[in-house]
């Protein structure tokens, strides 16, 4: 099952009855590249007759972050939200457009990821993410990491210290999000049925975590990052 389906209809990004307002539909977006080439995504509203750049027109690197934008739509397009990418910060179509329906306001990621020159499962896709900021307590901080290694990996397990996170998980998906003591922070990422103690991890990196933060993690094959684990601090701003 696919994050969008996992998350996005179910826990983090549950499709929620009605909004908060009759008239529009908002949602907290921020956008994260993680193929292996330049990108721009785009939001596209008003039936898709108009759009703007997530991160202003500037093409995003692999592992690059826009500002989150406030985006706005009415009964035109209601709660379902649209998203495309382009390559480099030319018109040229990277990823085709995908929806995803934001149905009560929140902050919400919406990322890129697999390989542009590819047509096979690990072809290049977005997904998104809500961020859910309910009350952390006190001396923890919340983390939900993504598998976006590769297609032909096969399913893995991941842990937070000595702490299983998920078992099993496969390319696509997702952990549930779940709250940590900030010394439980070394995350190890396994090929599925091996330990956390294993000599031969997929990925190990610890993160830096403060109370109340919350943190995205993906898992991925990119040697610019060391360690092939990407973590970016989502927490929303108050």
């Amino acid at each position: 099952m696919k994050l969008i389906n996992s998350l996005v209809l179910s826990i983090a990004v549950s499709v929620l009855a009605g909004c908060s307002n009759d008239d529009t539909y908002t949602a907290d977006v921020s956008a994260i590249n993680l193929v292996n080439s330049e990108i721009d995504v785009y939001w596209q509203f008003d039936k898709e007759r108009d759009e703007m750049s997530l991160s202003n027109g500037n093409g995003m690197l692999f592992g690059d972050k826009s500002a989150e934008k406030l985006l706005i739509q009415d009964n035109t397009d209601g709660d379902v939200f649209s998203f495309y990418a382009v390559k480099g910060n030319s018109k040229e179509t990277a990823i085709e457009s995908t929806r995803f329906r934001f149905s009560k306001h929140g902050d919400y990621v919406v990322y890129s990821y697999g390989r542009l020159d590819n047509d096979s499962a690990q072809a290049a896709q977005l997904d998104a993410v809500k961020i859910y900021d309910g009350e952390i307590a006190t001396s923890k901080y919340r983390v939900i990491v993504v598998h976006t290694y590769v297609a032909d990996m096969g399913k893995v397990d991941v842990y937070m210290g000595d702490q299983k996170l998920v078992e099993d998980l496969e390319y696509g998906e997702a952990t549930e999000f779940v709250d940590l003591s900030i010394d439980l922070n070394e995350l190890i990422v396994v090929k599925a049925g091996q330990g956390a103690n294993t000599a031969t991890p997929i990925a190990k990196i610890r993160l830096s975590p403060q109370a109340g933060d919350i943190h995205l993690a993906y898992i991925t094959t990119t040697s610019e990052n060391e360690g092939n684990i990407k973590s970016f601090n989502v927490t929303p701003a108050k």
